[in-house]
């Protein structure tokens, strides 16, 4: 069995992470996908956040990174995906992810959205606070995998050096 795991993911954190395992310990194969949201805007380009992803993943197996531009419905249909695994670190996330769910019901009734809690560890990490830290050079191995870490350090050290 198939499930995803969507998020803008900018930059994928640890949190991240703790799903994606959670969900390999249940599916077959897990879809990680970065999608892209024309009401945000980004630090990090798409093709950059998948090859975050792909640092943060490579030692698991039966995980497919990609990314996409469309609705996840429509990538879902196309990858013969039925379930969803989402995080939710509060109420208030619990509560849009309820919402969210409810709306891929509408798209595809067959679609079953599983919710896990976040652990204590990561339920305050979030993607805005991890690009507060690179923007203030703060530490980042306390919420991003070192290999991201690395990728991060190594591109703006280069985005530096190009001004």
């Amino acid at each position: 069995m198939k499930a995803i795991v969507t998020g803008s993911f900018d930059p994928f954190t640890l949190g991240h992470l703790e799903i994606v395992k959670y969900a390999l310990s249940k599916y077959d194969t897990v879809y990680v996908v970065a999608l892209n949201n024309e009401e945000k805007s980004y630090m990090f380009s798409l093709e950059e956040r998948k090859k975050l992803i792909e640092l943060s993943l490579s030692n698991l197996d039966n995980v497919v990174v990609d990314a996409y531009g469309g609705l996840t419905a429509d990538f879902m249909n196309i990858n013969g995906i039925t379930h969803i695994v989402r995080g939710v670190r509060n109420e208030a996330d619990r509560e849009y992810e309820i919402n969210l769910a409810n709306k891929m019901k509408e798209f595809n009734p067959i679609f079953e959205t599983e919710l896990i809690n976040c652990s204590e560890e990561y339920k305050d990490i979030s993607s805005t606070d991890v690009r507060y830290r690179i923007e203030k050079k703060l530490p980042l191995y306390s919420t991003l995998h070192p290999n991201a870490v690395e990728e991060i350090e190594k591109s703006t050290k280069n985005k530096t050096n190009n001004i």
